[in-house]
């Protein structure tokens, strides 16, 4: 079946879709975006998902009184039904829009380029999850505005590519001996009984699965602490996981080549784990 994209109003098939080589997004990297999990046939966290995009777009400056947020939600409902998606993922660009001189000063009055389609990702097994993977860190060299969810995404690129060459699961992230984030997640590091995960500012990326695991821990009467992690955190760690949309709960065992705590998944990353996988469920 020829799958059925969104592209500014109207559906199409993905191989027809065309987008102006002077789009800002092509030429600029200027946009934002969303990855939503479709599970059972209904996007989750729909309303997260898009207040975090409403918030990228806000501070890029990007208006979207030409496309108002409900209309996402009638449009995720089209493409569901279209393709028949069941356990999936929306890929949502949105870009400044087509401008018809390159310039960096953007016209205000242009409309945005609006793009969504399904994508697929492999979800790891819960077998995989119980031997853990490995991890490295390198220094946060992108930019300083993180929190916004950019399209301009070279910097993760390098770095998760680099992890994936040394065959790490994921490259965690430092900026002056600090824990940012991983290149394509949130981190959490336990120590003992306790739970920590660096605050939110502008290093790092609100996680909807990083605030849903706080929220459920929470339910659990257990307080996860959001504060600076520093490199020695890390290194002295009993546990340390990845949260993220696509594989929501990923522990590694094992950093720059080192034990993290005596190597195997603890008890709160199967814990993270099994509360996500559980909420995931009841929807």
């Amino acid at each position: 079946m020829d799958e059925i994209i969104f592209l500014n109003g109207d559906y199409i098939n993905r191989e027809n879709a065309k987008i102006s080589i002077m789009d800002r997004g092509f030429l600029f990297g200027d946009g934002v975006y969303e990855l939503i999990p479709i599970y059972k046939s209904k996007p989750f966290l729909i309303k997260k998902h898009l207040d975090r995009l409403h918030s990228s777009m806000s501070l890029i400056g990007m208006s979207d009184e030409h496309f108002f947020m409900q209309d996402f939600e009638n449009i995720f409902n089209e493409l569901i039904e279209k393709n028949e998606y069941k356990d999936h993922f929306f890929y949502v660009h949105v870009t400044r829009g087509y401008q018809s001189t390159r310039n960096h000063v953007y016209d205000k009055k242009i409309q945005p380029t609006v793009l969504i389609m399904g994508e697929g990702y492999n979800i790891f097994s819960s077998e995989q999850i119980k031997r853990g993977f490995k991890g490295c860190t390198q220094e946060d060299f992108r930019w300083t505005k993180s929190h916004i969810k950019s399209i301009s995404l070279l910097g993760n690129v390098l770095l998760k590519n680099y992890a994936a060459q040394q065959n790490f699961y994921e490259t965690l992230l430092l900026r002056d001996a600090k824990l940012t984030e991983g290149s394509a997640s949130n981190i959490f590091i336990s120590k003992g009984d306790d739970i920590f995960t660096p605050s939110l500012g502008v290093d790092l990326l609100p996680g909807v699965t990083r605030d849903l695991l706080i929220e459920l821990f929470s339910a659990e009467n257990k307080v996860i602490h959001e504060c600076d992690v520093t490199k020695s955190d890390l290194q002295q760690a009993d546990e340390i996981w990845c949260t993220s949309s696509t594989n929501y709960c990923v522990p590694i065992t094992e950093l720059d080549g080192v034990k993290v705590g005596n190597g195997q998944v603890g008890d709160f990353s199967l814990q993270a784990y099994d509360l996500i996988s559980r909420y995931i469920s009841t929807i």
